[in-house]
């Protein structure tokens, strides 16, 4: 159905997604986005931002609507827990994207080469990569983000539904809206190492489909491309250059690719400057601050 200007408008679960990342922390906006994530069968967000409706910061068991990670103990907090706190293989919640994410560990031969580095180089690292998204971006979550950042993201939201995973976006744009949300965008170091330290099953369940993404920029304007294969059987990330890897030139629509968002663990999440202009990013400095409660 279109409006009278002939412009089609944006299905409910993108508008609620948008007026939730405006503010945070509202009720209001919290509640019709639950209604949104349950109509569209997102019953995992759903479940896990309502366990969140307290605001309290804590460890509890993933609910089954998690599948292959029910069970599994998950993080509710606007920030990743504290790595001396994590153990390999859990779940974080992170309730700005809306989004589950696994802690990977650094791969076995990392792990080594680190333990010979001198105690002050060790302690600016930690044993793991960092927190990779289980599930690829949704429509919804990209133009969400894209709304409210303030950027041109063109996706036909007639063609397919809101919770598919995006496709088609540039690879500098997913950057820019994994940055958005204080993150990058998930390279092959995520990768090999996933491939290591979770299960075939994991792996697949995290990589349903046939279809590529967008791994981060291996040379200025150039942004490389990981496919589900080289996930399943672990092609190594071995150089700087990424050989071993298809790119793309950084404003290519690139049909067909999607994304997911990562978090390193040695840098963690991007928080905005005070110079940054309004939008840029997800300031979760505002959020944080009402940990163990809502502000209204």
């Amino acid at each position: 159905m279109k409006n009278r200007s002939g412009v089609p408008p944006l299905p409910m679960l993108i508008e609620c997604f948008a007026s939730y990342l405006r503010d945070l922390t509202g009720k209001r906006s919290v509640d019709e986005l639950l209604v949104a994530l349950e109509a569209n069968g997102l019953y995992l967000e759903r479940d896990l931002l309502q366990a969140r409706g307290d605001g309290l910061t804590r460890y509890l068991p993933a609910p089954e609507s998690a599948g292959i990670w029910s069970g599994r103990r998950c993080w509710l907090g606007w920030y990743p827990p504290d790595t001396g706190e994590a153990s390999a293989g859990d779940l974080w919640f992170d309730p700005v994207e809306i989004s589950l994410m696994v802690l990977i560990p650094q791969t076995q031969e990392d792990l080594a080469e680190l333990a010979e580095l001198p105690p002050r180089f060790l302690a600016r690292h930690t044993p793991f990569v960092g927190w990779v998204a289980v599930r690829q971006m949704a429509v919804w979550q990209a133009m969400g983000c894209a709304l409210v950042a303030g950027r041109d993201l063109r996706v036909d939201t007639e063609a397919g539904l809101p919770h598919a995973a995006v496709a088609g976006v540039p690879p500098a744009l997913a950057w820019d809206i994994a940055l958005f949300l204080g993150k990058a965008t998930c390279d092959p170091d995520y990768w090999e190492a996933a491939h290591e330290a979770l299960s075939a099953e994991e792996l697949a369940g995290m990589w349903p489909e046939d279809a590529p993404e967008h791994a981060g920029e291996v040379n200025s304007g150039f942004w490389i491309v990981v496919g589900r294969d080289d996930v399943l059987a672990g092609t190594p990330w071995d150089n700087d250059l990424g050989d071993n890897f298809p790119s793309l030139d950084a404003s290519y629509p690139a049909p067909g690719v999607r994304f997911r968002t990562a978090v390193s663990s040695q840098l963690g999440i991007t928080d905005p400057e005070e110079d940054d202009e309004p939008g840029a990013v997800i300031d979760r400095r505002r959020a944080a601050m009402t940990e163990g409660g809502r502000t209204r």
